[in-house]
């Protein structure tokens, strides 16, 4: 039978199959990538703060599966701009495979060692619970293109009235943590391009947003933070 997810509206939605396969292989296939990209599996998962990171991508592959609406346009949606998706893929590989593959061998690594990881895997934690919880919050009004679903609504809730884009503060934490994870000074640094990329993807998102709600989405703006509370 389809899978099914509840809306947060209230209503059960059927899940794709394309999405109900296509998420969990590739979080299978991120985990798997790091664990070749190590050298040898078995030493990669041996390590507890390895092993504690891919319990996490674990668990957030039902969430993103059964939680959201996937690639769905809704009855309305915004193209990205064209260097999006391109630097995402860029962005995906590089952190599961030049990120493990450079710390397996030491090369051009951060001083701090395991007191460096822990603190990693914390960060990492912590941008999952960000990342995840407005999936849940939003259910299938949550996807991963720009778009809006028949009567959608403005939530202003939850992770919402702390930040405008709490899902971006969750990837920006969690990259954060891969880089801590892997002791990679080259991750850190490729933070700034991580910014830029998902700072347009946000002003497309806006730009959509005020065009559906204006008044209340200028309102919700003025007075809530974008990604960093009293920052940004």
């Amino acid at each position: 039978m389809p899978a099914r997810a509840r809306d947060a509206t209230g209503p059960m939605t059927r899940i794709p199959w394309k999405q109900a396969v296509g998420i969990p292989l590739n979080v299978a296939a991120f985990v798997l990538l790091m664990a070749l990209a190590w050298g040898d599996p078995r030493a990669f998962f041996a390590h507890p703060v390895r092993l504690a990171m891919t319990a996490l991508l674990v668990v957030s592959a039902p969430v993103m599966t059964l939680c959201t609406g996937g690639r769905s346009r809704g009855v309305r949606h915004a193209p990205d701009h064209r260097e999006f998706f391109p630097l995402l893929v860029f962005h995906t590989l590089f952190t599961a495979v030049a990120l493990p593959w450079m710390d397996a061998r030491g090369l051009w690594v951060l001083p701090g060692g395991d007191a460096l990881r822990w603190a990693g895997l914390a960060v990492f934690a912590a941008g999952v619970v960000w990342r995840l919880g407005p999936m849940i919050e939003l259910g299938p009004r949550f996807v991963s293109v720009v778009a809006l679903r028949e009567e959608h609504r403005l939530h202003t809730g939850g992770f919402y009235h702390a930040v405008r884009h709490p899902s971006y503060l969750g990837i920006f934490l969690m990259d954060v943590g891969f880089a801590c994870i892997f002791r990679s000074p080259i991750a850190l640094l490729l933070l700034p391009l991580v910014f830029w990329m998902f700072q347009r993807r946000m002003d497309v998102e806006e730009r959509l947003l005020l065009e559906q709600f204006g008044d209340e989405y200028r309102d919700y703006m003025a007075r809530t933070a974008r990604v960093l509370p009293g920052v940004w």
